[in-house]
């Protein structure tokens, strides 16, 4: 394993740990969702296959894989997400899965130790995914596969940039979402060969996802006067709102890449 230096990470790593501890308790009473049990059930998983979630927060993906792996081992830099995942699989009497502090930057695992290495949601809070990727491509075994989930943006720059500031104002430690041209080039040009591509388009109600990370009324206001302006026909923020029955909702597009290491 490479040692790498992670002072060039330090403020980002700091901007995560702060925003996911005031997050942890929300993190800690989500459930798998349908739309992430569908992906799952998309996978080819194995019995035997000993699986490494990076940037794995509170376990979620790590408890949808745990009925159809041997192991799964869950890698975050946050504690208190560790805490909340811990918490929830001793609730739910999951003991295939195990929690462990570590920067997804410097996996700290010997190259080919795992049949799979997955990461969900974690993208677009890097400063260099070339980095992370490049990491789950070393600790995975040859012949094994890496799965990368997204939330994505829009393929036109100037769109992708205000859905990007949308996100920034809701959480700090949003760096960038990527179109999904972008992320599929990015893991091929970490050598890994694309078997599947596919995404999913989920629907969000805007106060629910304000709540979840705890903005602040000032931040809330904002947003919510961005949105009605699009509703309005005014300026596009690419988070494409709509009412629904009077409540203001939005939508994110999933991206969900699936690659073989050779």
């Amino acid at each position: 394993m490479t040692i790498r230096d992670l002072r060039a990470y330090k403020d980002q790593h700091d901007s995560i740990r702060k925003e996911f501890k005031k997050q942890a308790a929300s993190w800690g009473k989500d459930e798998v969702s349908s739309h992430l049990q569908w992906v799952v059930n998309r996978l080819d998983l194995q019995p035997h296959d000993e699986v490494l979630d990076v940037a794995a927060g509170s376990g979620l993906l790590s408890r949808a894989l745990s009925p159809h792996v041997k192991r799964v081992v869950a890698v975050d830099i946050t504690p208190e997400m560790l805490a909340q995942g811990i918490k929830e699989t001793d609730r739910q009497g999951i003991t295939n899965v195990s929690f462990e502090q570590g920067a997804a930057e410097n996996l700290d695992y010997p190259t080919a130790s795992f049949d799979m290495v997955v990461t969900r949601f974690s993208m677009h809070h890097l400063k260099c995914p070339k980095v992370v990727i490049r990491e789950m491509c070393r600790v995975c075994r040859s012949g094994g596969t890496l799965v990368v989930i997204d939330i994505l943006s829009s393929e036109d720059e100037d769109l992708a940039a205000r859905y990007n500031d949308v996100e920034r104002l809701r959480d700090s430690s949003h760096a960038q979402a990527l179109s999904a041209t972008g992320l599929k080039t990015l893991v091929k040009k970490a050598g890994i060969r694309i078997i599947d591509y596919y995404s999913l388009e989920v629907e969000n109600s805007l106060d629910e996802w304000l709540d979840f990370a705890r903005a602040e009324s000032g931040t809330r206001q904002q947003i919510h006067e961005l949105m009605h302006r699009e509703l309005q026909a005014g300026e596009k923020t690419g988070m494409r709102a709509f009412l629904d029955q009077g409540k203001l909702m939005f939508m994110h597009t999933w991206g969900i890449v699936v690659g073989k290491k050779s």
